[in-house]
């Protein structure tokens, strides 16, 4: 009676398998109903917004200790070019992948 409702036997199961990953999880999700304006309630759905709110501050902003060049250097944050080190290969003074003279982070032109 598994495929009654019109559906191939491959998906039904795919579907199964997906219920018995998801068993449980509904408990450990926690809600949040704080400070939402209404474009997005209007936008989102509840879900997304809890997610969205988890991810937000599991990972908060990582902010930069200081703007000077010669201290972020020291640190080894960004190197001689004034890239970045870790993460997005992008330069400081630029903001952007290429330095000043159009050369990215491997030092190729890039267009």
């Amino acid at each position: 009676m598994a495929n009654s409702h019109g559906l191939k036997s491959s998906i039904v199961k795919k579907q199964a398998a997906a219920r018995k990953l998801s068993k449980g999880k509904k408990k450990s999700a926690i809600s949040y109903t704080g400070n939402e304006n209404k474009q997005s309630r209007f936008n989102l759905s509840y879900k997304k917004r809890t997610r969205y709110m988890q991810n937000k501050e599991a990972f908060p902003k990582k902010k930069l200790p200081t703007k000077n060049t010669d201290t972020l250097i020291e640190l080894g944050i960004i190197d001689e070019r004034w890239f970045f080190r870790k993460g997005k290969k992008k330069n400081f003074f630029t903001k952007s992948m290429t330095d000043l003279k159009g050369f990215d982070y491997y030092g190729m032109p890039r267009s």
